[in-house]
Protein backbone atom coordinates (compact mmCIF):
# COMPACT_ATOMS: atom_id res chain seq x y z
CA UNK A 1 0.00 0.00 0.00
CA UNK A 2 1.47 3.79 -0.38
CA UNK A 3 3.45 4.79 2.20
CA UNK A 4 2.16 7.80 4.25
CA UNK A 5 3.42 10.57 2.63
CA UNK A 6 0.51 9.89 -0.17
CA UNK A 7 -1.97 11.63 1.83
CA UNK A 8 -0.03 14.41 1.68
CA UNK A 9 0.32 14.50 -1.85
CA UNK A 10 -2.01 18.10 -3.22
CA UNK A 11 -5.12 16.82 -4.66
CA UNK A 12 -4.46 18.21 -7.80
CA UNK A 13 -1.43 15.90 -8.15
CA UNK A 14 -2.84 13.11 -6.63
CA UNK A 15 -5.87 13.35 -9.56
CA UNK A 16 -2.92 13.45 -12.02
CA UNK A 17 -1.04 10.60 -11.18
CA UNK A 18 -4.47 8.12 -10.55
CA UNK A 19 -5.73 8.83 -13.87
CA UNK A 20 -2.44 8.26 -15.49
CA UNK A 21 -2.31 5.54 -13.48
CA UNK A 22 -5.60 4.37 -14.73
CA UNK A 23 -4.88 4.84 -17.97
CA UNK A 24 -2.29 2.51 -18.62
CA UNK A 25 -3.26 0.04 -16.65
CA UNK A 26 -6.90 0.24 -18.82
CA UNK A 27 -4.35 -0.13 -21.82
CA UNK A 28 -2.31 -2.37 -21.19
CA UNK A 29 -2.89 -4.37 -18.05
CA UNK A 30 -0.67 -5.03 -15.07
CA UNK A 31 2.07 -7.04 -15.98
CA UNK A 32 3.42 -4.52 -19.69
CA UNK A 33 2.12 -1.28 -17.93
CA UNK A 34 5.38 1.07 -17.21
CA UNK A 35 6.07 3.68 -14.49
CA UNK A 36 7.71 5.41 -17.12
CA UNK A 37 4.99 6.39 -19.08
CA UNK A 38 2.43 6.69 -15.82
CA UNK A 39 4.99 9.25 -14.41
CA UNK A 40 5.26 11.26 -17.94
CA UNK A 41 2.08 11.52 -18.09
CA UNK A 42 1.04 12.91 -14.96
CA UNK A 43 4.42 15.26 -14.74
CA UNK A 44 5.86 13.18 -11.77
CA UNK A 45 9.58 12.58 -11.30
CA UNK A 46 10.88 8.69 -9.80
CA UNK A 47 12.52 10.09 -6.99
CA UNK A 48 8.87 11.89 -6.47
CA UNK A 49 7.25 8.48 -6.82
CA UNK A 50 9.54 6.31 -4.74
CA UNK A 51 8.49 9.22 -2.22
CA UNK A 52 4.68 7.76 -1.74
CA UNK A 53 4.87 3.98 -3.30
CA UNK A 54 7.55 1.45 -3.24
CA UNK A 55 6.77 -0.06 -6.44
CA UNK A 56 3.85 -0.82 -9.19
CA UNK A 57 2.18 -3.41 -7.33
CA UNK A 58 1.84 -0.55 -4.58
CA UNK A 59 0.14 1.56 -7.21
CA UNK A 60 -2.00 -0.97 -9.02
CA UNK A 61 -3.31 -2.27 -5.68
CA UNK A 62 -4.22 1.99 -4.35
CA UNK A 63 -5.51 2.45 -7.83
CA UNK A 64 -7.51 -0.84 -8.20
CA UNK A 65 -9.10 0.38 -4.35
CA UNK A 66 -9.78 3.73 -5.86
CA UNK A 67 -11.88 2.55 -8.93
CA UNK A 68 -13.73 -0.15 -6.55
CA UNK A 69 -14.92 2.01 -4.16
CA UNK A 70 -18.16 2.58 -5.72
CA UNK A 71 -18.73 -1.04 -6.15
CA UNK A 72 -18.40 -1.61 -2.44
CA UNK A 73 -21.07 0.50 -1.76
CA UNK A 74 -23.59 -0.85 -4.34
CA UNK A 75 -23.82 -3.63 -2.72
CA UNK A 76 -28.15 -3.31 -1.34
CA UNK A 77 -29.98 -6.51 -1.43
CA UNK A 78 -33.49 -6.27 -0.12
CA UNK A 79 -34.80 -9.12 1.96
CA UNK A 80 -36.60 -11.45 -0.18
CA UNK A 81 -39.27 -13.38 0.88
CA UNK A 82 -39.30 -16.33 -1.18
CA UNK A 83 -36.89 -18.63 -2.59
CA UNK A 84 -37.05 -17.86 -6.28
CA UNK A 85 -37.25 -14.11 -5.08
CA UNK A 86 -34.01 -14.23 -3.88
CA UNK A 87 -32.61 -15.70 -6.66
CA UNK A 88 -34.45 -12.64 -8.74
CA UNK A 89 -32.81 -10.21 -5.74
CA UNK A 90 -29.38 -11.57 -6.45
CA UNK A 91 -29.21 -11.31 -9.85
CA UNK A 92 -30.68 -7.96 -10.25
CA UNK A 93 -28.42 -6.64 -7.71
CA UNK A 94 -25.44 -7.92 -10.19
CA UNK A 95 -26.58 -6.51 -12.96
CA UNK A 96 -27.37 -3.10 -11.10
CA UNK A 97 -23.69 -3.13 -10.09
CA UNK A 98 -22.09 -4.56 -13.12
CA UNK A 99 -24.56 -1.65 -15.19
CA UNK A 100 -23.45 1.65 -12.88
CA UNK A 101 -19.71 0.04 -12.94
CA UNK A 102 -20.22 0.64 -16.90
CA UNK A 103 -20.78 4.14 -16.81
CA UNK A 104 -17.40 4.62 -16.04
CA UNK A 105 -15.31 3.31 -18.70
CA UNK A 106 -12.05 4.15 -17.62
CA UNK A 107 -12.44 3.07 -14.44
CA UNK A 108 -14.04 -0.01 -15.20
CA UNK A 109 -11.38 -1.14 -18.20
CA UNK A 110 -8.68 -0.73 -14.96
CA UNK A 111 -10.37 -2.83 -13.06
CA UNK A 112 -11.06 -5.33 -15.69
CA UNK A 113 -6.95 -5.60 -16.36
CA UNK A 114 -6.06 -5.48 -12.73
CA UNK A 115 -8.69 -7.93 -11.97
CA UNK A 116 -7.47 -10.21 -14.69
CA UNK A 117 -3.59 -9.78 -13.12
CA UNK A 118 -4.89 -10.82 -9.35
CA UNK A 119 -5.90 -14.20 -10.82
CA UNK A 120 -2.09 -14.49 -11.08
CA UNK A 121 -0.86 -12.10 -8.97
CA UNK A 122 -1.60 -13.38 -5.04
CA UNK A 123 0.26 -10.15 -4.09
CA UNK A 124 -1.74 -7.60 -5.97
CA UNK A 125 -4.97 -9.83 -4.73
CA UNK A 126 -3.98 -9.67 -0.91
CA UNK A 127 -3.57 -6.29 -0.64
CA UNK A 128 -6.93 -5.28 -2.47
CA UNK A 129 -9.55 -7.61 -1.02
CA UNK A 130 -9.64 -6.70 2.38
CA UNK A 131 -11.94 -3.92 0.99
CA UNK A 132 -14.27 -6.41 0.22
CA UNK A 133 -15.02 -8.03 3.27
CA UNK A 134 -17.90 -5.79 4.46
CA UNK A 135 -19.92 -5.89 1.52
CA UNK A 136 -19.15 -10.14 1.65
CA UNK A 137 -20.62 -9.74 5.70
CA UNK A 138 -23.67 -8.04 3.97
CA UNK A 139 -23.84 -11.14 1.10
CA UNK A 140 -23.50 -13.36 4.14
CA UNK A 141 -26.58 -12.25 5.61
CA UNK A 142 -28.47 -11.89 2.57
CA UNK A 143 -27.32 -15.92 1.99
CA UNK A 144 -28.94 -16.70 5.35
CA UNK A 145 -32.18 -15.50 4.56
CA UNK A 146 -31.85 -17.70 1.68
CA UNK A 147 -31.26 -20.64 3.81
CA UNK A 148 -33.97 -19.34 5.57
CA UNK A 149 -36.33 -19.61 2.36
CA UNK A 150 -35.40 -22.80 1.77
CA UNK A 151 -33.40 -21.72 -1.37
CA UNK A 152 -29.83 -22.45 -0.26
CA UNK A 153 -28.97 -26.08 0.53
CA UNK A 154 -28.32 -26.53 4.30
CA UNK A 155 -26.11 -29.62 4.85
CA UNK A 156 -22.80 -27.33 3.73
CA UNK A 157 -22.05 -24.13 5.75
CA UNK A 158 -22.34 -20.99 4.29
CA UNK A 159 -18.98 -20.14 3.90
CA UNK A 160 -18.25 -23.33 1.98
CA UNK A 161 -21.00 -22.68 0.00
CA UNK A 162 -19.62 -19.18 -1.02
CA UNK A 163 -16.52 -20.23 -1.45
CA UNK A 164 -17.43 -22.92 -4.01
CA UNK A 165 -19.45 -20.42 -5.91
CA UNK A 166 -15.86 -17.65 -5.71
CA UNK A 167 -14.48 -20.85 -7.36
CA UNK A 168 -16.75 -21.87 -10.05
CA UNK A 169 -16.78 -17.80 -10.76
CA UNK A 170 -13.26 -17.90 -10.90
CA UNK A 171 -12.93 -21.19 -13.29
CA UNK A 172 -15.52 -19.92 -15.40
CA UNK A 173 -13.90 -16.62 -16.13
CA UNK A 174 -10.97 -17.89 -16.59
CA UNK A 175 -12.13 -20.40 -19.37
CA UNK A 176 -14.57 -17.88 -20.53
CA UNK A 177 -12.07 -14.45 -21.22
CA UNK A 178 -8.35 -16.70 -21.31
CA UNK A 179 -5.22 -14.51 -20.78
CA UNK A 180 -5.89 -10.64 -20.36
CA UNK A 181 -9.00 -10.72 -22.14
CA UNK A 182 -11.05 -7.41 -21.53
CA UNK A 183 -15.00 -8.70 -22.43
CA UNK A 184 -17.52 -6.61 -23.71
CA UNK A 185 -20.40 -5.11 -21.60
CA UNK A 186 -22.67 -7.93 -22.84
CA UNK A 187 -19.86 -10.28 -22.45
CA UNK A 188 -20.07 -9.03 -18.34
CA UNK A 189 -23.75 -9.28 -18.14
CA UNK A 190 -23.82 -13.02 -19.91
CA UNK A 191 -20.94 -13.81 -17.77
CA UNK A 192 -23.35 -12.18 -14.80
CA UNK A 193 -26.19 -14.60 -15.79
CA UNK A 194 -23.80 -17.87 -16.11
CA UNK A 195 -22.23 -17.46 -12.15
CA UNK A 196 -26.31 -16.63 -11.24
CA UNK A 197 -26.62 -19.69 -12.43
CA UNK A 198 -23.71 -21.78 -11.27
CA UNK A 199 -24.36 -20.59 -8.02
CA UNK A 200 -27.83 -21.80 -8.82
CA UNK A 201 -26.52 -25.61 -9.34
CA UNK A 202 -24.41 -25.35 -6.53
CA UNK A 203 -26.20 -24.31 -3.55
CA UNK A 204 -30.04 -25.45 -4.08
CA UNK A 205 -31.14 -27.65 -2.15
Amino acid sequence: MPRPNYENIAQDKKTRLLEAAMKEFAAHGYQLASINRILESAGFSKSSFYHYFDDKLDLAATVFIVCAEPETKLLELALPETADAFWAELRRSSIERLEKLETKRLEYDCLIRLGNAMLSEPDLAARVMPMFIPGRQKMMAFFQRGVELGALRTDLPLTTQMALIEAAKTAAYKSTFPGDTVPTDPDMESFSDLVIDLARRICSP
